[in-house]
């Protein structure tokens, strides 16, 4: 019977949930570093991969190894990432059983499991209760297995004309989330794709999850969060910097989506 040798570890050096700048802000060392990062982009980015530089719609990932060059560049909105550092002996069995591509931009969209496992990598690494670099390098070999799973389903079940189309969609959900105090209507965004309003609101729908409107008002919301949480910034200029007519249509919608206020928001951020 043969035993199989258990998997190397996988170390998580850095890590950051939600992290926010400011639009404008670029990234773009040249020197040498010895560790894998991998980051996943809430907004529109300019990033640099294999294949060269150029501006991405939220919701892609890449994974870059050591010397990768590394330019980031939010150009069209503020920076919203979800990114950590990692290394180890386990790293490139893990990549090369799952999959995922180095040094290549990958547009998934949505990742649903990404938070709640790096939550669960955090809290191993605050706490570090008995075996927790074990339990870190399963979490992370977790991540990468769901993520390769994500990117093989789609991979096999589009065909180029529906490819064409997710395309066009992110491209236009990109643009509109490039502006959000922009006063958007679902006929302006359907007619960046010359596409009528309710055959656009379907296919929308169909591809994200969620209607035009409450999906562009989800992004508002979460970068609302991000804004109290990280910028020194007054709940008005929040309000119409994310495109809510009022403070008290902000505060309303706020309350009723998160589940508290703005001020309670900002205070647990601070602690």
């Amino acid at each position: 019977m043969r035993i199989m040798e258990p998997p190397g570890t996988i170390e998580v050096l850095e890590m950051a949930i939600d992290a926010i700048h400011a639009r404008g802000f670029e990234m773009d060392p040249y020197n040498e570093t010895p560790y894998f990062t991998f980051s996943y982009y809430n907004c529109p980015i300019v990033l640099s991969d294999s294949s060269g530089v150029r501006e991405w719609p939220a919701g892609v990932s890449l994974v870059h190894a050591p010397d990768d060059r590394r330019l980031v560049r939010a150009e069209s909105a503020d920076l919203l990432n979800t990114w950590f550092h990692f290394d180890g002996p386990g790293v490139a069995a893990c990549l090369s059983e799952y999959e995922i591509p180095i040094n290549t931009v990958i547009d998934l969209g949505d990742l649903p499991f990404l938070r709640p496992i790096l939550e669960e990598v955090r809290q191993e690494r605050v706490q570090q209760p008995l075996h927790w670099q074990d339990a870190v390098s399963d979490l992370i070999r977790r991540l990468f297995r769901e993520f390769g799973a994500l990117k093989s389903d789609l991979d096999n079940s589009l065909t180029p004309s529906q490819r064409t189309q997710e395309r066009t969609l992110r491209d236009i959900r990109m643009r509109v989330h490039a502006d959000l105090a922009h006063e958007w209507t679902v006929a302006e965004m359907a007619s960046q794709g010359n596409w009528h309003p309710t055959w656009f609101a379907t296919v929308y729908t169909r591809q994200f999850g969620v209607s035009p409107m409450n999906d562009l008002l989800n992004v508002r919301l979460r970068h609302a969060e991000a804004l109290l949480v990280h910028l020194p910034m007054t709940v008005g200029h929040i309000a119409s910097t994310c495109g809510f007519a009022s403070v008290e249509h902000f505060n309303r919608l706020f309350r009723k989506r998160m589940g508290c206020t703005p001020s309670q928001i900002r205070k647990q951020g601070k602690r």
